[in-house]
């Protein structure tokens, strides 16, 4: 499929800007381009209530906010929000919109945290944080108006790489609980040699070059992103996993190891609903003032959210309501629970 015409006119209009690739400027300018996000995106929802708190981290205390949904009454289930950052740039602020919507459309406490970033505080250190804030939600769940029962992780592009990994984690640890993981265009793979890699290589917003210089940032040493933590894709295995939710971009240097993960999941006997939105490019979830199927991405996650956390029907058998119907399911042998279906979104 082509590009998408808004996503193809916000590429040229940042292009006759003079926007630079983010491997070409210094980290504080890097963070300071992170921010630019907050001009592409709509008017903040509505909400019940957002609090403001720090919680302590295993190094330093963490920001943290928490937005109630507009409707419903506790205790509500909840998911622990890991924003995207490359491990490098933005915060929570960014990730405002994004989380309210996501509050209200899956009826969800959200929990985003703000964890320390790299350079200065590489691998495994944003990750320890993630992982903290999760135990944090889990132990004061009472006092939250949270169900300990319903706690979900999710992040998008590193924070998918984040929440993935503390699903991991605490799979190993046996603890705490996760009951469901959204996962938009996850980093899983310390590895630049993909398809799409070679395909989206430049032109569209995030380049190889952008990924290599994230990874540098995130990485004490090249041989961490064998780390399973690190790089996901390379767990040995990925049985008992909480099911998951993967939303992939087709114009995305990350595209292949988005869907190879979600791959794996169901290849490991783990319900997973996987769409990739054509057209898209990445970080069209922090971008629906320009970008309309970023609201589309907000219902699609709600929705897979919501009927997660009050006992649906798994997701794995779930397609997109528009675009074509679901093209490859890539469980082996695993029944229902195991099969990725591939919807595509338009």
């Amino acid at each position: 499929m082509p590009i998408d015409p808004q996503a193809a006119a916000f590429i040229a209009a940042a292009n006759e800007s003079g926007a630079q690739p983010v491997e070409t400027l210094s980290i504080t300018q890097a963070r300071l381009s992170g921010m630019t996000y907050l001009d592409l995106q709509g008017a903040p929802e509505q909400v019940a209530r957002v609090e403001h708190r720090f919680i302590p981290g295993p190094t330093a205390d963490l920001p943290v906010r928490i937005y109630y949904p507009e409707a419903g009454e506790g205790p509500f289930p909840a998911i622990v929000w890991y924003h995207g950052s490359g491990w490098v740039i933005c915060n929570i602020e960014v990730n405002d919109v994004p989380a309210r919507a996501i509050a209200n459309r899956s009826g969800c406490v959200v929990i985003a945290v703000n964890y320390q970033k790299a350079p200065e505080h590489p691998f495994p250190v944003p990750l320890d944080d993630c992982f903290a804030t999760l135990q944090w939600t889990t132990e004061n769940a009472g006092r939250l108006g949270i169900d300990p029962d319903r706690i979900a992780v999710g992040g998008d592009s590193a924070g998918g790489n984040l929440a993935a990994a503390v699903a991991l984690r605490a799979n190993a640890e046996g603890g705490p609980a996760i009951a469901f993981q959204v996962l938009i265009y996850p980093v899983t793979n310390y590895a630049f040699d993909t398809e799409s890699y070679e395909a989206n290589a430049e032109g569209y917003l995030l380049q190889r070059e952008s990924m290599r210089f994230f990874w540098d940032q995130y990485l004490e040493s090249p041989s961490d992103g064998a780390n399973p933590y690190a790089s996901p894709l390379r767990a040995e295995s990925l049985a008992g996993l909480p099911p998951a939710f993967v939303a992939t971009a087709e114009f995305d240097p990350l595209l292949d190891e988005g869907e190879a993960y979600a791959a794996r999941l169901a290849d490991a006997g783990v319900g997973v609903r996987l769409t990739r939105y054509e057209g898209m490019v990445h970080g069209f979830f922090l971008m629906n003032g320009v970008l309309d199927t970023a609201e589309t991405l907000f219902d699609d996650a709600g929705s897979a959210l919501r009927g997660a956390m009050n006992g649906e029907r798994s997701a794995a058998t779930s397609r997109g309501r528009s675009g074509s119907d679901a093209q490859a399911p890539t469980g082996t042998g695993h029944g229902e629970r195991g099969t990725a279906v591939l919807s595509r979104r338009r």
